[in-house]
């Protein structure tokens, strides 16, 4: 088996290595693939300001829709087929009610040259909601990546969402119509006030590929130990780690997770330690990168250790926030005015607490937290 040297680590361990690790770690992936956003908070409706709908595909390939009717009080009412496969839409958001509802005319289409979105249904109160939004001539369109500010509403959050917006694009005024009805009260869509392609355009905005991975989602319960093979990497429950052998002792390097199209990872300097085996009253700490691909964006952070007894506490806080490295002046400009798209990663920490007392069968107790 392959082993390095750590330098970062050098004479943390108490004991010899058992040939196996502990992750603290979890990465899974919400299975939407497109969203749109379509906002008309200049000309709300008694209740409603936003509406959003995302396609997902279940587990047998078929679309499934869902949408969020965002209420002017901050709450949230989601209208969705009965079988959509759900994960973090509810945890995001606040005071969420939920509807099952048919959407049956419900399309999500996007070509080189088109858009069409098109949904209708009848809201908790009774009345009849129709949007339709068309977008012609999107061939000399330029769309961009967006890390999805969906963190900075939630105020209890059960994850880290990390939800990764390829191909994101607005609607541009002059090549789009757009269609609010409710309860046969037509409202306008709000305008975006950058010239983003060049031409005015509505702040309607839509993915056609979408990559959603929530990260280490709130936990109480045991720990498994994971071997690896004898290349230093392993796999459990859909996140695959690259490891360190130091002296026998697996140290994580790099975690991650893919779909067919896209891969997260997330990188740890110096690399995440032994835990079965620290020293007691051992502080260190060290720093991450998120990072997904074919984009140079990436959320960085660093983390804290302390074995105290047969507790090890543990704290990851992305401090530094989201690093767009945008190229394209208008969107660095759009990034750098509108401070939320860098910044709501810094008000999360995750802490943790993981007992050793029965090492053959460690506890976690593990959430986020968010500064508000």
């Amino acid at each position: 088996m392959r082993k390095e040297t750590n330098a970062g680590h050098k004479d943390i361990y108490s004991s010899s290595p058992f040939g196996c690790f502990l992750s603290p770690f979890s990465l899974s992936i919400d299975r939407m693939e497109k969203l749109i956003l379509v906002n008309f908070e200049k000309d709300p409706d008694k209740y409603y300001n936003t509406f959003e709908l995302q396609q997902a595909n279940d587990i047998s390939g078929r679309k499934r829709f869902l949408v969020i009717a965002y209420r002017k009080d901050g709450a949230a009412d989601i209208y969705y087929q009965s079988d959509y496969p759900f994960c973090s839409q509810t945890s995001i958001l606040n005071d969420v009610s939920l509807f099952v509802c048919p959407l049956e005319d419900a399309e999500f289409e996007i070509t080189d040259e088109k858009l069409q979105v098109c949904f209708s249904f009848k809201d908790r109160f009774g009345r009849q909601i129709k949007v339709v939004v068309h977008e012609r001539h999107r061939s000399k369109k330029k769309p961009f990546f967006l890390l999805a500010p969906v963190g900075v509403v939630a105020k209890q959050p059960t994850s880290f969402p990390v939800y990764s917006l390829y191909a994101m694009s607005f609607t541009i005024r002059k090549h789009t119509e757009i269609e609010i009805e409710i309860d046969n009260i037509k409202h306008k869509p709000d305008s975006f006030p950058l010239p983003v392609e060049c031409a005015g355009n509505f702040f309607t905005r839509y993915s056609g590929d979408t990559f959603n991975v929530d990260w280490n989602k709130n936990y109480q319960g045991p720990l498994k130990s994971i071997v690896p093979d004898q290349e230093n990497k392993a796999a459990d429950n859909g996140t695959n780690y690259e490891l360190i052998n130091n002296g026998g002792h697996f140290e994580i390097k790099r975690i991650g997770t893919k779909n067919g199209k896209h891969e997260l990872t997330i990188e740890f300097s110096p690399p995440v330690p032994d835990i079965l085996c620290l020293k007691n009253d051992l502080k260190l700490g060290g720093t991450f990168k998120v990072k997904t691909d074919n984009t140079n964006s990436h959320i960085c952070g660093e983390y804290m250790l302390h074995r105290h007894e047969n507790d090890v506490s543990m704290e990851l806080h992305p401090n530094q926030g989201w690093q767009p490295n945008e190229k394209r002046l208008i969107l660095s400009l759009l990034f750098m005015i509108v401070k939320v798209f860098r910044e709501w990663p810094k008000s999360y920490t995750w802490r943790a607490t993981i007992n050793l007392e029965n090492i053959t069968q460690p506890e976690m107790k593990s959430g986020w937290e968010r500064k508000t």
